[in-house]
């Protein structure tokens, strides 16, 4: 079958970003891209006090990237890297490092298979930590922007198709199961029967439905975002940009703001900044959630987690070997984790700490430490 021709304006993965000069350019040009096999739109949102555009230049002979244009809102960028061990693979591409209207915050562009995004921009992401760090989305916070995805897009319907999970187990050895979970399910069924389960999703896969003939089809576009703050689709860019993709920038910008400024070397009279997790229930009440958490930080990845004292009350000293942030965690309230910076402290660093405990304890609610009731 002849393949027919394309539309006058429609755009590929290797012209979509050529010409832009804003945000809403992109938008609107992501909105007439025509997807190859393995393609999809790929969006990740970013924070940092560095001029990302002008560290990717600067770094840019050690990470495979070369920048194509530039204007005042927008940088365009190659990247080509090898990767594996055994057998050593290539992947090539483009993408677009946007400037938000959320202080210190970038989006990541690109339209590509996922090799791609996973080898190429990923990884540039995690060479540039901690001067550069991903959000991360609570179980609440993903609910919620996939609450407002499903309210913007009205008159369509929103199904669950896919969850990427963890699952904590109570009687096997091991302490978590990853799960992945193919459905058709209605949202707030879907975070419901979660909260149920004692599990907690890594990504969410839905899909747009409409209604036609007296009943829900589906429309065909798909899209998935992940609690790191990445976002993929087939189609409706629009739609989801006004929905998922500001939320995401409003989330990174406030992560990056409430961990910012809290080591002690820049604090007046080195003074502490403690933050808290704090919990519905007086978890600590038992003594095995307490060893639990202090099993969960010594599996802390490419850190350091020492145990000052283990009862009656529970403090370690816990160092992110990556940047040498540490922090203090204590447990003197039945109800809450106190977690103190100390000299060395980015905010980076207490968000991957922070990260570790939400993922490998149990998520709580994040504030300012409030102080000790009586």
């Amino acid at each position: 079958m002849k393949r027919p021709s394309a539309p006058l304006f429609e755009k590929t993965s290797a012209t979509v970003f050529v010409g832009l000069t804003d945000w809403p350019s992109v938008v609107e040009a992501l909105g007439l891209v025509r997807l190859a096999p393995e393609e999809l739109i790929r969006v990740a949102a970013v924070g940092t006090r560095e001029d990302l555009p002008l560290l990717l230049e600067s770094r840019q002979s050690g990470l495979g990237i070369k920048q194509i244009s530039a204007t005042a809102d927008l940088n365009l960028f190659n990247c080509r890297r090898q990767f594996g061990r055994n057998r050593r693979r290539k992947v090539e591409g483009q993408f677009l490092v946007a400037r938000t209207a959320v202080q210190y915050v970038y989006l990541l562009v690109a339209v590509a298979p996922s090799a791609f995004w996973r080898h190429g921009v990923s990884r540039l992401i995690d060479v540039c930590y901690p001067t550069v760090a991903v959000p991360f989305l609570t179980q609440s916070e993903l609910h919620s922007t996939l609450r407002r995805a499903q309210k913007g897009a009205h008159p369509f319907g929103l199904r669950i198709l896919e969850l990427s999970s963890k699952k904590r187990l109570t009687t096997a050895r091991k302490r978590f199961q990853s799960v992945r979970e193919w459905t058709d399910a209605e949202l707030d069924t879907v975070f419901r029967d979660a909260q149920e389960r004692n599990e907690w999703f890594k990504s969410v896969t839905f899909g747009l439905i409409e209604h036609r003939n007296e009943r829900w089809v589906s429309t065909e576009i798909r899209a998935a975002l992940s609690k790191y703050g990445q976002f993929s689709c087939n189609g409706r860019i629009d739609l989801f940009n006004r929905t998922v993709i500001s939320q995401i920038q409003e989330v990174a910008g406030k992560r990056l703001k409430f961990f910012a400024d809290r080591e002690r070397l820049h604090t007046r009279n080195h003074a502490a900044k403690p933050l808290q997790i704090s919990y519905e229930t007086e978890i600590f009440r038992s003594a095995d959630q307490a060893k639990k958490l202090v099993e969960a930080l010594g599996r802390f990845r490419h850190g350091t987690s020492t145990v000052l004292h283990g009862n009656p009350y529970v403090h370690l000293s816990v160092v992110d070997n990556l940047d040498y942030s540490s922090a203090d965690v204590w447990v003197v309230a039945q109800d809450r984790i106190l977690i103190v910076p100390q000299l060395t402290a980015s905010a980076a660093g207490l968000k991957r700490i922070v990260n570790h405990i939400f993922e490998d304890f149990r998520e709580g609610n994040l504030s300012e430490y409030q102080g000790q009731e009586d």
